[in-house]
């Protein structure tokens, strides 16, 4: 297009300014276009540069905060992005980045599905391409999406068309249009019916790929423009095929209008051949030729242009991918030194606490020991004392044994008194008469029940006992339900000496049942059950 405008400039100037004048007027003005050419190359690149790293920032930022749907729509959009520059392998890393993220079966997989699928039938790798149309296609049939349907038995018939299969193409191509019909979708029904005429032209049937064509640019009012320009340039293609020179030249030259209007250079270079070829069909060889050089220098340049561009925008995605890289290695560096802080902050609260507790641990220690210490000190006193009370119990059963030996040999010497006053007396009752000895012996028998009477012992025994069990009685009186006679009391002494039945009986002067008896009448009084045994709760009191 600035090659035309250049030319268009300098014809009208030849007319008024001299060769000189016309020459620098010219190089003025080539400079002018070449650098308002090279600032919108560099408005452009500058674009891309900005688009490509906020894009990857907002993925950066996602990942971050692990949010699954913001990760799956910014690798689509970098997907997009990439496709659109023309780099295909990205496009397809990030379009499967974001399929491994999306675990969801929902239009966004039949999307993302088709859109691989279109790149590998761009890339003319049309079993990778089956393979991802095939699955877009059931997901739409399990969640019914109709517009993903129609979209993936579209992409279906370009691949069959491709492989030159052109039943199976119109088939699919058929089944596309049927469903966009029914959705009234205008848009899809366009491309539709260019891709049906497209596949009539390959096989010849020029009249049915200009029907086609016709409908198609019918419904090409809401499509890109660079899309209704092929499908105008496909209308004058096939009347040009089908011997309709003149009438395939209006549509041709319309389709470059609207080219250089739109800058699309792809499709001018298209123009420029099918008005070549149209002017050869028509007879006016220069023409043609001039159309035919044009197309050949505007190919030429487009390419170099496009492999130029293709390189800066490389070099811009390497150059932002360098930067991400290295923002990546200072955060891995800054993360180092954050572990390298805590491993060092850990290992000296590590060392602290193990100084402290081995500080704790020794003092800990140093007051066990000093509590075993007091508690050896204690035992020592505890065996201490145990040793002088068992010596004082000792000193004071020596001293009742003594006091009881001195009572006991007392009361033999009364009793052998008496019994050798008795004998004396019978000795002098032998030789008198029978009224005289009946009335000493009444005399002498109340003597003896009177010393068999006396309480005397038993107070001494009572006393004797007491310093053997000084608590006995006060433990008994508090165990006690009722309040025990003396007999009683005497009985729980005999008991706690650990005296048989038959040898209380004996000291009690009473029978052996009537010492049942009464022993039946002292457990009512303690607290005992009836399958405790009497002898061994004295024993414990």
């Amino acid at each position: 297009m600035i090659t035309h405008k250049i030319t268009f400039f300098f014809h009208e100037l030849k007319n008024y300014f001299s060769s000189k004048t016309l020459a620098l007027v010219l190089c003025l003005l080539f400079n002018t276009v070449l650098l308002k050419a090279q600032e919108k190359k560099y408005s452009y690149l500058k674009k891309i540069d900005s688009v490509f790293t906020e894009l990857k920032n907002q993925l950066n930022h996602a990942e971050s905060t692990n949010n699954n749907t913001e990760i799956v729509h910014y690798h689509i959009q970098l997907a997009n992005f990439y496709e659109h520059l023309g780099i295909e392998n990205e496009a397809i890393k990030n379009y499967h980045s974001a399929l491994e993220r999306h675990t969801q079966t929902d239009t966004t997989s039949v999307y993302i599905s088709n859109k691989i699928g279109a790149i590998h039938l761009s890339l003319k790798q049309y079993k990778n391409a089956l393979q991802y149309l095939n699955k877009s296609l059931n997901i739409t049939e399990q969640i019914n999406f109709e517009k993903g349907k129609a979209t993936s038995y579209a992409l279906l018939g370009s691949v069959a068309e491709k492989e030159s299969n052109y039943t199976l193409a119109l088939q699919n191509q058929e089944k596309s249009l049927a469903i966009f019909e029914k959705l009234s979708d205008s848009t899809g029904l366009a491309f539709t019916y260019e891709n049906i005429g497209s596949i009539y032209e390959d096989l010849g049937q020029f009249d049915s790929a200009l029907n086609y064509f016709l409908k198609a640019n019918k419904y090409a009012i809401h499509i890109p423009s660079n899309n209704r320009i092929n499908i105008i340039n496909n209308l004058g293609d096939a009347n040009r095929k089908m011997g309709k020179a003149n009438e395939a030249l209006p549509y041709t030259q319309l389709a470059l209008q609207m080219a250089k209007t739109e800058e699309n250079t792809h499709q001018t270079e298209a123009a420029f051949k099918d008005l070549a070829l149209n002017y050869a069909d028509l007879g006016d060889h220069k023409t043609a030729f001039n159309y035919m050089i044009k197309y050949k220098d505007l190919n030429a340049k487009e390419s170099e242009y496009k492999n130029a561009e293709l390189v800066s925008i490389l070099q811009i995605l390497y150059e932002v991918e360098e930067r991400e890289a290295e923002v990546k290695l200072l955060n891995k560096q800054h993360e180092l030194n954050q572990v390298r802080q805590r491993i060092i902050l850990l290992s000296s609260t590590f060392l602290i606490l193990m100084l402290i507790g081995w500080l704790l641990y020794f003092r800990k220690r140093k007051k066990q020991q000093s509590k075993i210490q007091d508690y050896k000190n204690r035992l020592l006193q505890s065996d201490l004392e145990k040793k002088t009370n068992e010596e004082a119990a000792l000193q004071r059963e020596i001293d009742f044994k003594i006091s009881a030996l001195t009572n006991y040999s007392l009361h033999l010497s009364h009793k052998n008194k008496m019994l050798s006053d008795i004998s004396r007396t019978l000795t002098n009752l032998k030789d008198r008469n029978t009224v005289l000895i009946k009335s000493k012996l009444k005399t002498l028998i109340k003597d003896i029940d009177f010393d068999l009477a006396q309480e005397q012992e038993w107070t001494e025994f009572i006393g004797f006992f007491e310093q053997i069990h000084p608590n006995f009685f006060q433990t008994l009186k508090n165990s006690v339900t009722k309040e025990l006679s003396p007999s009683e009391l005497r009985l729980c002494m005999l008991l706690r000496l650990n005296l048989s039945s038959k040898e209380i009986a004996a000291i009690l002067r009473i029978t052996p049942d009537s010492v049942r008896i009464a022993r039946y009448r002292l457990r009512k009084k303690l607290p005992i059950s009836a399958k405790d045994d009497l002898q061994i709760f004295i024993l414990n009191l």
